[in-house]
C-alpha cells in the first residue's frame, strides 16, 4: 500500500492508500475519517458511475467497489 493524494471534484484527500500494481487490479482506499462529506457523496453513487479524479497529479477514473465497514473506508477501483 502506498499513501497517495486524490482530488474528486472539490474534495481533497491526502491519506488515501493505493494498492495493486497491475492495470485492472489497482484499488484506492479512501478513509471516511478524512472527509465524511465525500463518503456520504460516494454512498449515493452506484458502482457503474465513473468518477473523474486527480490521483497524484494525474487524471484518473474511479469506480466505487465497496464500503469496508470494518475500517470505515471506501474501496474504489481504478479504470
Amino acid at each position: 500500500m502506498t499513501k497517495t493524494s486524490v482530488r474528486i471534484g472539490a474534495f481533497e484527500i491526502d491519506d488515501a492508500e493505493l494498492q495493486g500494481d497491475n492495470q485492472g487490479e489497482r484499488t484506492l482506499r479512501i478513509p471516511c475519517s478524512s472527509d465524511p462529506d465525500l463518503c456520504m457523496q460516494l454512498d449515493a453513487w452506484d458502482a457503474d458511475t465513473s468518477i473523474p479524479a486527480i490521483l497524484n497529479g494525474e487524471h484518473s477514473v474511479l469506480y466505487r467497489e465497496h464500503y469496508d465497514q470494518t475500517s470505515d473506508t471506501w474501496v474504489m477501483r481504478l479504470a
